[in-house]
């Protein structure tokens, strides 16, 4: 019987969100308990990642969905976050803030070509992947990913 964790737990579960998990209320993980090789997710801007991240060993792996997707989950995820006692936020309002670049990771195309620009001037640390062209042809992205 195959075991493998991603069979049992969402995908999110099983890398932690340095933002939301591992630096919480001004928390400094010991990240050598962690065990090789070690996974982490990140919303951040790459301008924003620590120069440990950026001028070290580690590989990067960008996702980035179409824009479209991103406003759609980002809608969503804020609702979540809002307590039951208030209303839900107007999809109007979200949009148009989305659209200014007011957003929990910063303007969407500053994120995204921030990544972008690093991978293509370091292709051996950044490996910048498309949602929509992994769903389309994942195994080819599987192995540029391996």
């Amino acid at each position: 019987m195959n075991r493998h964790p991603l069979l049992a737990n969402n995908p999110h579960d099983l890398a932690s969100f340095l933002e939301l998990k591992l630096y919480v209320d001004k928390q400094v993980p010991d990240l050598t308990s962690f065990t090789s090789p070690r996974l982490f997710a990140t919303h951040l801007p790459f301008l924003s990642l620590p120069e440990s991240v950026t001028c070290s060993a580690s590989k990067l792996v960008y996702l980035c969905r179409n824009p479209m997707d991103t406003f759609v989950s980002l809608y969503h995820f804020t609702n979540k976050l809002r307590p039951p006692s208030l209303e839900p936020n107007i999809l109007e309002d979200v949009f148009d803030m989305f659209c200014r670049g007011v957003c929990l990771c910063g303007p969407f195309w500053d994120h995204v070509l921030g990544y972008w620009k690093e991978s293509l001037e370091k292709p051996q640390k950044v490996l910048f992947l498309k949602y929509e062209e992994m769903k389309e042809e994942p195994t080819i992205h599987l192995k540029r990913l391996a």
